[in-house]
């Protein structure tokens, strides 16, 4: 099977399509978000969101949602974690792996972080987490620029304190 289509409890509808291998014996699988009002979120669409999940066990799974459906936690098969604004169609990171190469050191690094970008602090409950969001929550058609910018100045902290001389 190729796709999978979970309704959310909200009346969105998580699009899941397997895009193949993307390491050996590991198939990965994207997502679309489609809400009522022509509403989306598509940033997820060339992200691995599930692994392996040829019956859909994790599609169905995979995001918790707010006692009234406003907000949702999206977990992803290789271990970050999405904060989903449903009403606004936003997005924010919460917990996320970044990795770093520096080329003049021929070095790399990898950190798992909860990233904290302009000064953004917020409570969001979900069914089963409490969550302290310390980025911005993101248009999806506006997240990838402030993502790169997060990630620019992130990285160069990084080159200061791990590659520096």
């Amino acid at each position: 099977m190729n796709k999978h289509t979970t309704t959310l409890p909200n009346g969105w509808i998580a699009e899941f399509e397997n895009k193949g291998e993307f390491r050996m014996s590991a198939e990965g699988w994207d997502l679309v978000l489609r809400g009522p009002g022509q509403k989306s979120i598509e940033y997820f669409k060339d992200k691995i969101i599930v692994v392996n999940d040829d019956d859909g066990a994790q599609s169905q799974s995979c995001i918790r949602l707010s006692s009234d459906g406003v907000y949702g936690y999206l977990t992803t098969g290789t271990g970050n974690g999405w904060v989903l604004d449903f009403a606004r169609a936003m997005i924010a990171p919460h917990r996320v792996d970044i990795y770093h190469s520096h080329d003049r050191y021929d070095e790399s690094i990898s950190i798992y972080e909860q990233p904290a970008f302009k000064r953004a602090r917020q409570y969001i409950s979900v069914t089963g987490k409490y969550i302290y969001l310390t980025f911005p929550f993101t248009k999806d058609e506006d997240f990838p620029k402030v993502w790169d910018e997060y990630l620019l100045i992130r990285r160069r902290q990084l080159d200061e304190l791990y590659f520096r001389n």
